[in-house]
């Protein structure tokens, strides 16, 4: 994926790099960005690119891995912050950290959140399964035991199906912030208003997910 000549380089000469691959990456999707545009933005040779990564695709790789490590160390302290682990958390508040912790990583990190976004919504093909065919299976796993988990522990009502849950889960957990087409806006104006249009997602699927503890459930 990357070459020994990009992790000789000093972190500032690395980041400039990375920062100018967000840009382009940010603004359009895989296909339509450039790696001529990216070269121009770092400032460096075309002949210097290709010393540090194969090409397009491999720096595309790169800064994926970096976001998935960012959005762990993002989680974690998230996780510290609140003071609760996951293990005691049921189904609805794991659900509900982690589309607020999406929320938050979004908004602090935008050029990141964007270039997921791109990802997600690429057209399937062989180009989409090298680029996220081993995340997404580990996402689908992910939701999976989740779902699993709160099934047993008897969370969610019993006239929902296990796959129709996961489906859903899978859909919100990847795309609930494509329900907000003025997120920019919201950002802008006051994220506390996107965290409110969140918590009311979150208390929605809640209200329908949910197995009421007086056992009323839907027939």
């Amino acid at each position: 994926m990357v070459k020994q000549g990009f992790l000789n380089l000093t972190t500032e000469e690395q980041n400039r790099i990375i920062d100018a691959a967000l840009d382009e990456y940010a603004e359009k999707d895989f296909e339509a960005a450039s790696l001529n545009n990216i070269i121009a933005r770092a400032g460096i040779s075309k002949g210097s690119m290709y010393h540090y990564f194969a090409n397009k695709e491999d720096l595309y790789l790169y800064l994926i891995d970096q976001i998935l490590k960012m959005k762990a160390i993002f989680l974690k302290q998230a996780l510290a912050e609140l003071g609760k682990p996951f293990e005691e958390m049921n189904f609805f508040e794991n659900l509900e950290f982690q589309m607020l912790a999406s929320v938050d990583f979004a908004m602090q990190h935008y050029r990141q959140h964007q270039l997921s976004v791109h990802l997600q919504n690429m057209a399937e093909g062989p180009l989409k399964e090298r680029l996220f065919g081993d995340l997404n299976r580990a996402f689908e796993d992910y939701v999976i035991a989740m779902v699993d988990e709160a099934i047993k522990a008897g969370e969610i009502r019993d006239y929902f199906d296990r796959d129709f849950v996961i489906r859903i889960l899978k859909f919100n957990l990847l795309h609930f912030m494509d329900l907000y087409p003025d997120f920019e806006e919201f950002m802008a104006d006051d994220s506390r208003a996107l965290k409110e249009e969140t918590l009311k997602l979150s208390a929605f699927l809640k209200k329908g997910l949910q197995k009421n503890s007086n056992k009323e459930d839907l027939k």
